[in-house]
Order: C-alpha cells, then sequence, then structure tokens
C-alpha cells in the first residue's frame, strides 16, 4: 500500500504551492505556517517513496500510510478553505467605514483561527512523521527477509520455461503462424538492423503460451541453429540473464560462463556466438527497457541471421527496443473458441467418472454461461477449467457457477489460490505503473461493466481531483494533453482497449474500455486502498463483497451510485458520516426511472470538501414536469452554491426549469458539462467562473424573453472548451477575449453575428478544432471577403443553412481541415460537386433538402479522395447522377431518399470495391 500514498502527498504539495502562488494575497498572514506544514510534507513524502520501494505490508505501515492520506487530504481542505473565504469576504465590498472596519475584524478572526489550526496539522503531521521514523522503518528493517522472500514468490509467479509448452492451444494458431513466419524470413535482414519480433498484450492474455508454441515451431527449428529462452521479469539482474542465455547457446563452456568470466567477457561471448551461427534468443517478460539499455551491446547488429522473439505487456518497450520490427498483439478469444478451451480444460475425462450423457450436458449448459466472465481472456478461462476439472457433481458446478463473479474478482469462496492467481497476474501491471498514474487507473473503477469511458470527460475528472500534474507539461501542452498522456500510456501497457477518433481532432481518442476482468481488478485494489466505494443498485446481489464495503481505515474519499428504474426505490442517501470527506460523488441512472424525488434525499450541504460532482438523467415526468423541476431547482439553489471546493459538475442528460443563480458561487469550478440537458434558461452568472477551462452548454435552449437576457463571457479568459456555443443566446462579441480557446462548437444566426465569429475563427491562433453552424447565410455584397475567411480557416466541421445560391470556386486554400460538410437548404443551381469533390481530407457530406435544385451532378475521376459517407435528401430536381471510374474510392455508405426524380443508380458507384452498405429509402423510380 506504500506505493498508493506518495503521488497524493505530492500532488497536494504541489497543489499548496500552487495556491500560496495564486491566492497568496489571502493567505497574508498565514504564509509562514504554510511553509513550515509545506517543509513537513516534503520529510513525509521522502519517508512514503522509502517505504514504496521496500513494498512492506506491515500493519503499522499500512495504517501509517492511511493516516498520512487522509492528513493531506486536510491540509489541502483547510488551506482552500481559508483562501476562499477570505477572497469572497472582500469580493463583496463594503458601504461605510463601520462595515469596512467590522470585515477587517473578521478577517484577522478568521486569519488567527486558520493559524492555530495550521498549527495544529503542522503538529500532526511532525509526529505522525516521527512515529513512523521511530517504529515503521524499524519494522521494515525487521521484516526485510520477509520482504525479499515474498518478492522470490512474485519471481516465482513470473518465471516461464520454454518447455512447458501447452497441449490445449485454442483460437490462436494462426498468430502462431504470422510470428513464425516473420523468424524465419531473411528478407527482414535487409535493414542490417538486429531483427525483433514482440507479442505484446495485457497480462494472461497468452503471450508466453504462444511464445512456447512459435518457439517450438518446426519451421522454427529447421532454420536456427541455437536456442535460448530466459525470463527476464521485472527483478532481472544482467549477468545472470547473460548467464542464462549462453548456458543455452554454449552448455559446454558451462564452468567458463559461471564461474571465470567477467560481465564484459560475457557480453563478448555472446555478441560473437551470435555473429558466427544462427540464434533465436527469447526475452519472455520484459517490463522495461533498462533492461534491454543494460544487454544490448550483446546483439549485433545484422548478425548472421540471428534474431529475438519477446513479450511484453508494455507496447513502448517492444518498440523502443526494435523500432523497424514486427509487433504483434493477441486477440482475445471468441464466445466459441473460449467454451472450446474450457471444455477441453473442465470436461477432459468427465466420461469416465460414471456419469450418464444428460449430466453432461448439463454441466455443458453452466459452462457455456460461466465462460462469459471470463471475457475471452485465456488465463482466466484455464484457471476457471482448472477448478472445474475438479468437480465431478452438477451441484459443485452450480455452487461455482453462482460464484463465478467475486471468484474472479478476489479469489473468495472457490478455490481461492487459484483464483487470486489471475488477480496477482493481472496486478503486476498496477504494480509496475509509475506512482503518479495509480489513482488515475483506480478512478476507472467509477465506470460500470461494459462501459465506453468518454474519455474527455475522464481527463476533467482527473484534473478536478488533481490527478494531473502540472509538472508533467511539456511545451504549451494544456492539462488535457498531459492527462491523454497518460490514457495513452495505460493503452501502451494493455491495460485498456482505446477507440481512437476516426477524423483528425484535438484529441486522438474517442473511447476507452476496460476488460471485465481488468475492472474487477481495478475495483479490488480501490476497495483495499479506501480509494472508492460503488454501490451499484442493479447487480446488489452479486457485488455486495466486492463494491459495496472499503477498508477499516482512512475515510471513503470517492463513492459511486448506479441506479436503473427497477430498483430506484430502494436508493438510500448515503450517511453524513460517510460522505464529510468525499471528494467525488457520480450518480448515475443506466437506464429508465425517475429518480429526482429520491435524490433531493441526499444532503449535498455535507459533501463540504466535494471536488466533482456528477448526476446524469434527472428527467421529471411529463405530467409533473412544473412542479419536479421546482423542486429538484431547490435542491440546487440551497446546496449547489455551498460547494465551495467544486471543480468538476455534470449534468448530463437532465431537464431543468433554470440551472440556479448559485452556480455563480462556484469559484474554483473549472468543467461545467450541461450536455443534452433540456434547461428553460440559464442565469447570467457563467461569467463569474473565473477559473473555468471546459464549458459544454445545453444543445437545446429556449430561454424565457426578459428574464435571463444574453449570457455573457468577459473573463473567461482560462475557457479551453466551449461547446454548443448560440449566437441567440451567447454574446458573440465576446468570443474575442477568450484568448486561450483550442475547441470551439458554435451556431450562428445574425449576419453580424456570422461576421464577428467568422472573423475571430480566422484570426485566432490558439483554436485547434472548430465546428461552425450557419443559418439564414447573408447575401450581402460584403460577405465575399467573409466566405474568404471562412474557407481558408480550421474548420473540421460546417453545417450551413439557407440560401447561398452558388458555391464558390475551388482554391487550394480553402477548406484544407474540413472533414463533415452539411449544406441545407442552400438552394444551390449550379453543380456543387466541382469544388466538394477537391477538399483533399473531406469524410462526410450531407446535402439534405434543397441543398442542390440543378438537374445533373456529376462527381469525376479522382474526385472525393478520402470521402467514406454521402448522404443525399430531398433532392426533388436531380434527374441524373454521373459517377466516372475511380471517384469517390473510399466511399463505404450511401444513402439516398426523397430524391424522386433521380432515375437510376450510377454505374460508376457498382465498382466500388470499399462500398459496403447501399441504403435507399423511398426512392422509387429505381429499377
Amino acid at each position: 500500500m506504500a506505493e498508493f500514498a506518495e503521488p497524493f502527498v505530492s500532488l497536494i504539495l504541489e497543489r499548496i504551492t500552487t495556491l500560496m502562488i495564486e491566492e497568496g494575497k489571502f493567505l497574508h498572514g498565514v504564509r509562514d505556517q504554510a511553509l513550515q506544514l509545506q517543509s513537513e510534507l516534503k520529510l513525509m513524502q521522502a519517508l512514503l517513496k522509502d517505504a514504496d520501494a521496500r513494498q512492506d505490508e506491515a500493519a503499522v505501515i499500512r495504517e501509517w500510510i492511511s493516516q498520512s492520506k487522509d492528513l493531506a487530504y486536510e491540509i489541502e481542505n483547510s488551506l482552500e478553505t481559508f483562501a476562499f473565504k477570505v477572497a469572497s469576504r472582500r469580493r463583496r465590498g463594503v458601504v461605510n467605514a463601520l462595515k469596512r472596519y467590522t470585515c477587517i475584524l473578521n478577517e484577522c478572526f478568521l486569519r488567527h483561527k486558520v493559524g492555530l489550526e495550521i498549527q495544529s496539522l503542522n503538529s500532526r503531521v511532525s509526529n505522525l512523521t516521527k512515529r513512523f521514523q521511530e517504529f515503521g522503518i524499524r519494522t521494515i528493517m525487521e521484516r526485510e527477509e520477509g520482504s525479499s522472500s515474498r518478492q522470490q514468490q512474485q519471481l516465482m509467479i513470473r518465471r516461464t520455461c520454454s518447455h512447458v509448452e501447452e497441449e490445449d492451444f485454442v483460437g490462436l494458431e494462426s498468430d502462431v503462424k504470422i510470428l513464425a513466419e516473420h523468424l524465419v524470413n531473411e528478407n527482414d535482414q535487409v535493414t542490417h538492423e538486429y531483427s525483433i519480433v514482440s507479442i505484446c498484450g495485457m497480462g494472461g492474455l497468452g503471450k508466453t503460451t504462444i511464445a512456447r508454441k512459435v518457439y517450438n515451431h518446426p519451421n522454427v527449428r529447421r532454420h536456427f541453429n541455437c536456442f535460448a529462452w530466459i525470463c527476464i521479469s521485472q527483478q532481472w539482474q544482467t549477468r545472470e540473464i547473460l548467464q542464462g542465455i549462453l548456458l543455452k547457446i554454449i552448455p559446454e563452456k558451462r564452468e567458463e560462463i559461471m564461474k571465470n568470466w567477467t560481465d564484459d567477457e560475457l557480453v563478448g561471448q555472446l555478441y560473437r556466438v551470435q555473429q558466427n551461427t544462427k540464434c533465436l534468443v527469447v526475452l519472455d517478460d520484459i517490463w522495461s527497457t533498462s533492461a534491454w539499455e543494460c544487454m544490448k551491446s550483446a546483439f549485433p547488429i545484422g548478425g548472421r541471421g540471428s534474431k529475438i522473439l519477446l513479450t511484453t505487456r508494455n507496447k513502448n518497450v517492444a518498440v523502443l527496443i526494435g523500432p523497424n520490427g514486427f509487433h504483434h498483439e493477441p486477440r482475445l478469444l471468441s464466445q466459441d473458441e473460449s467454451w472450446v478451451l474450457l471444455e477441453k480444460k473442465a470436461l477432459r475425462g468427465q466420461y469416465n467418472h460414471g456419469h450418464g450423457h444428460e449430466d453432461v450436458d448439463k454441466l455443458r449448459v453452466l459452462g457455456k454461461e460461466m465462460v462469459k466472465y471470463c471475457g475471452g481472456l485465456p488465463l482466466a478461462i484455464v484457471v476457471l477449467g482448472g477448478i472445474l476439472a475438479t468437480k465431478h457433481e452438477f451441484n459443485e458446478w452450480k455452487f461455482v457457477f453462482q460464484n463465478v463473479k467475486p471468484y474472479f474478482g478476489k479469489g473468495e469462496i472457490i478455490g481461492q489460490e487459484e483464483g487470486l492467481q489471475v488477480q496477482r497476474i493481472l496486478g503486476l501491471s498496477y504494480t509496475d505503473l509509475p506512482y503518479r498514474l495509480k489513482p488515475c487507473f483506480l478512478y476507472l473503477a467509477i465506470y460500470p461493466e461494459d462501459h465506453d469511458i468518454e474519455v474527455e470527460s475522464l481527463y476533467q475528472l482527473w484534473m478536478a481531483e488533481g490527478m494531473v500534474s502540472k509538472e508533467d507539461r511539456i511545451g504549451e501542452e494544456s492539462m488535457m494533453d498531459v492527462a491523454e498522456r497518460y490514457l495513452v500510456e495505460f493503452a501502451k501497457r494493455c491495460m485498456l482497449q482505446v477507440e481512437l477518433k476516426k477524423e483528425p481532432s484535438i484529441r486522438k481518442i474517442e473511447s476507452c474500455r476496460l476488460h471485465d476482468l481488468m475492472r474487477d481488478l481495478c475495483l479490488a485494489k480501490a476497495k483495499d486502498e479506501n480509494f472508492l466505494s460503488v454501490i451499484d443498485y442493479r447487480h446488489r446481489h452479486i457485488d455486495t463483497d466486492i463494491v459495496d464495503s472499503s477498508s477499516s481505515t482512512g475515510n471513503v474519499q470517492r463513492l459511486v451510485i448506479f441506479l436503473n428504474e427497477e430498483d430506484v426505490s430502494k436508493y438510500v442517501p448515503p450517511k453524513k458520516e460517510m460522505i464529510g470527506h468525499v471528494r467525488s460523488f457520480i450518480f448515475s441512472r443506466l437506464g429508465g426511472g425517475l429518480y429526482e424525488g429520491y435524490l433531493a434525499r441526499t444532503q449535498f450541504n455535507s459533501f463540504k470538501m466535494l471536488r466533482a460532482l456528477t448526476i446524469e438523467g434527472l428527467n421529471p415526468a411529463a405530467d409533473t414536469f412544473y412542479d419536479s423541476l421546482c423542486s429538484t431547482l431547490d435542491l440546487f439553489k440551497l446546496q449547489v452554491g455551498e460547494l465551495s471546493h467544486l471543480r468538476y459538475l455534470c449534468l448530463r442528460n437532465s431537464s431543468f426549469l433554470c440551472l440556479p443563480s448559485s452556480v455563480g458561487n462556484l469559484e474554483y469550478l473549472e468543467t461545467l458539462d450541461l450536455h443534452d440537458c433540456e434547461i428553460l434558461w440559464i442565469r447570467d452568472v457563467l461569467w463569474k467562473l473565473k477559473r473555468l477551462r471546459h464549458l459544454c452548454l445545453p444543445s437545446i435552449t429556449s430561454p424565457i424573453q426578459g428574464i435571463c437576457g444574453k449570457l455573457r463571457f468577459v473573463g473567461l479568459t482560462k475557457l479551453e472548451i466551449l461547446e454548443n456555443f448560440d449566437t441567440r443566446h451567447c454574446e458573440s462579441k465576446d468570443l474575442s477575449k477568450l484568448g486561450n480557446l483550442q475547441v470551439l462548437k458554435v451556431a450562428a444566426y445574425e449576419e453580424n453575428d456570422c461576421a464577428k465569429i467568422i472573423d475571430y475563427i480566422s484570426n485566432s491562433t490558439h483554436l485547434k478544432h472548430v465546428q461552425l453552424e450557419i443559418e439564414h447565410f447573408p447575401k450581402s455584397e460584403m460577405w465575399s471577403s467573409v466566405l474568404e475567411k471562412l474557407f481558408s480557416s480550421k474548420l473540421y466541421y460546417l453545417n450551413l443553412i439557407g440560401e447561398l445560391s452558388m458555391f464558390p470556386e475551388y482554391r487550394a486554400h480553402y477548406f484544407h481541415y474540413l472533414i463533415e460538410l452539411v449544406l441545407e437548404r442552400t438552394n444551390i443551381s449550379a453543380d456543387p460537386m466541382e469544388t466538394l469533390e477537391k477538399l483533399p481530407n473531406l469524410q462526410k457530406l450531407w446535402l439534405k433538402e434543397d441543398a442542390f435544385v440543378g438537374r445533373e451532378m456529376t462527381c469525376r475521376r479522382m474526385g472525393f479522395p478520402q470521402l467514406k459517407f454521402l448522404s443525399l435528401y430531398g433532392l426533388g430536381n436531380l434527374i441524373e447522377w454521373k459517377v466516372e471510374e475511380e471517384a469517390m474510392t473510399k466511399l463505404s455508405r450511401l444513402e439516398i431518399e426523397n430524391c424522386w426524380e433521380l432515375q437510376r443508380i450510377p454505374d460508376g458507384l457498382r465498382k466500388l470495391q470499399h462500398s459496403k452498405e447501399l441504403v435507399i429509402v423511398r426512392s422509387p423510380n429505381f429499377p
């Protein structure tokens, strides 16, 4: 557990430093105490690193770590609360000398009070550190031998051998064939580099099993003259690795290898052997490039056909060792393959135990259900098969089936040691993480199983919790950029799967997902560290032991509640004593159900230290819309504005009468997410949120005229992401004041607003991604110059609604970045394809109702080089559409609807090799 407290102390040290810089004027009078506190925390941080290096598990160390983490949080909360109160009082201002005098007295009293509090915290940190120095380190030294023994046990878990082949090998035969072909391919040597073939993937994926099959493949054995298999693991020693390889290649020189040769001689001998003969060396389970750096001089460049086959969980390691090598990632097994493997393991001898045919069929039915929990992971299937192989009665299998999920989660109830094996092996990836990434990984436990995680919200949550360090920024990177690098690191370590964005964007990753068993590990670790408590009313009968409890020491820091329609009435608000220290509260409705009445029981004003609040799907019933909204509104009026520490507020997919003015009190708020909300009006208070970085306005807004006016954004100088900016409800002139904006999604309706926005887009040096929608496009002569600016800007998405008459002639600098274009009611009479087909990166094109009012349209040869999607809707005058050969060669989906006069599908489309789907709706003239 030592490895987990240190990052939080480190991040809080960083936070205290930031506070003293940003809020220095409000910390006047307590700065010296804060500096002393900073010094004490640095000593605590150093001791935590020492404990981390020794990986001890003594009870006294665990307790000290738990207290250290809670105390670090308390320090941050205390200093931040004080700075906030002083700042708030000063901003209120005074109207006369008496009130000013009273304000000064109150501030002095508050400063004296917090000074005493900081002194107390200093004393507690100092005493806690001394106790650890007196008792903890002594305990570590006394238990060092036991710790070494544990390391040896971990090493044995990872140790592999080349000769122990898996006889039940299912579904990965093609992987073996591909890898063997690359190893025996002599053409790899034309690069004159030592040829590297790697197998990358998450723990339990079968990398070592595949490597063994390749190592013993007949073609591979015939091709190479010498073979060596060595397991690197995390506790590697360079001399031992070199000796192990040489003993396999030149066993006749065992005496010299083990006793006589120095390290330099070992390197030289291994180098010469590989130069003179074809050698295959397997480096199994290599975790870091540091091991390779220490021995790479023993491997020659362009040796006579010698090659390396390595396995690793970290793709980065494989790429750094062999940048020009072949890197292969095995897939998960399909459901059918999973069952075949389980059947081989579990039912191999069942016919010999006196069972009738009926009993075996029953076992198969249960087995096919159980194997679903393995998620296609070979290790989990093999372990489950080993357990079932010892069970010969139907009732025994039924018992395993009833407990299979908690079994994989914690190794409890059935086959404890075997169950823990899965968690131990997967857990090695967690242990190997840099300390800063461990809390970020555990935060993934807030998402339900089989859930696609939207990464931008995840990044913002990490930032709200202070898990993304400013010290990790490189150059002009934003904090979101740093967070994305964190996630990429998890992907490289094969701890999660990522879905890349299909079109260019400021972010590379669309979403990510945890394998079910990796999520179980995440939940188990989060519980052990008291990091998170998840209450899932959907699976309470299954997940109680895993997600509905926390460790006996420390405070609950994060609380997640999942509801669905059937279980909404079971919701019980968390007790006050449980939520006083909570930093994140996630309340999510999955599926239908109305829960605003149940949510109202939750006492939000008790979440004094809350940094992140997510409430999704708050949608009242239609017949009680006003009453329900008003009751919900009261909830937020009274309570949300009191959450002074809040950085992240997400109310997605919810309905409100209005967003209350108390939101303007959230001075630390960095993210406000109102995506897909229905809000009748928003109070003009957003301009008060000076620290706001990410703002997503509702996509459907209908402000009540005369009550709210337009929203202002002047002063939001830190804003980086602004979505659903609508000029009907927002002041367009304020955009020019947003100097840090990187992502903008905007809809413009009036001519004056359009001109201002286009001018801003074309002149901005910070914008990296723009989506623009323009309705009622202006016709005045001044728009020729405005259009020139628009077409030359960094637009990725453009939706034009309203009469345009004609599309301008193409110029080389037009729409270079444009990915998606929507034209609707533009009434273009001349064929627009002559210009559109030349847009170099256009992937999606929508020509909607009366976008084109001409009769003939032609797509020419080599046109639309990147187009994948084309929709023609409501082009009532279109009679003939020609598509020449080699046009739209990447088109994969075509939709034609309500084009009543179109006579036939162009012949050129019939020859498209990439076309996978043709959708034609209500166009009766086609033959």
